[in-house]
């Protein structure tokens, strides 16, 4: 064999040693199906793509309370959750984004409009599928960052939309903690 014809078989080695590297040891599809996007979501691939599940619409405000109590008293509460990556057997902590719509209690609504600067959206909220069609239309939304920050405290990322006129808080939240009384 000469030697030009030996470099060329290991450059070839070489090369299908990194591209079996690459491609996960020849699996040919690149696992995607836990990447983030920019919003918090799964991001998917459209080769590696599967149904999301349907979202089951919870009604329980406890759960939100609990998470939320700066919101005062809630008349009714319609949410979603979503947790981020493969569903997995192993213990421990999973990322998860909480997403609802919840009508506020006159008087919250009229004490929240009071402590706190709520200035005009300058988008509509942004929220889970599985509760979007709850989130009303047509509403000058507004919203506070000093009120955002009062509940998230810095330790998680959250959005909240207030409907002045109707009492209505539409928030989407990634990892948001029990608030400690």
């Amino acid at each position: 064999m000469a030697r030009g014809d030996v470099r060329r078989a290991y450059g070839a080695v070489a090369l299908v040693a990194a591209l079996a590297l690459i491609t996960g040891c020849g699996s040919g599809v690149a696992d995607t199906a836990s990447v983030r996007s920019p919003a918090g979501s799964s991001a998917r691939s459209p080769e590696s793509a599967e149904p999301e599940p349907e979202q089951t619409i919870e009604r329980d405000k406890e759960p939100v309370l609990e998470r939320f109590p700066e919101f005062g008293d809630i008349t009714s509460v319609e949410w979603v959750t979503k947790d981020f990556g493969r569903p997995s057997r192993m213990p421990g902590p999973t990322d998860f984004r909480l997403s609802g719509v919840a009508q506020l209690a006159d008087a919250d609504a009229e004490r929240l409009r009071k402590e706190h600067d709520w200035v005009p959206a300058e988008e509509a909220p942004a929220t889970l599928a599985g509760i979007s069609s709850r989130v009303p239309e047509g509403v000058a939304w507004e919203v506070s960052e000093g009120f955002t920050s009062q509940v998230t405290g810095g330790a998680f990322e959250a959005t909240f939309f207030l409907d002045p006129e109707t009492g209505v808080m539409v928030f989407d939240a990634v990892n948001p903690a029990v608030a400690h009384s």
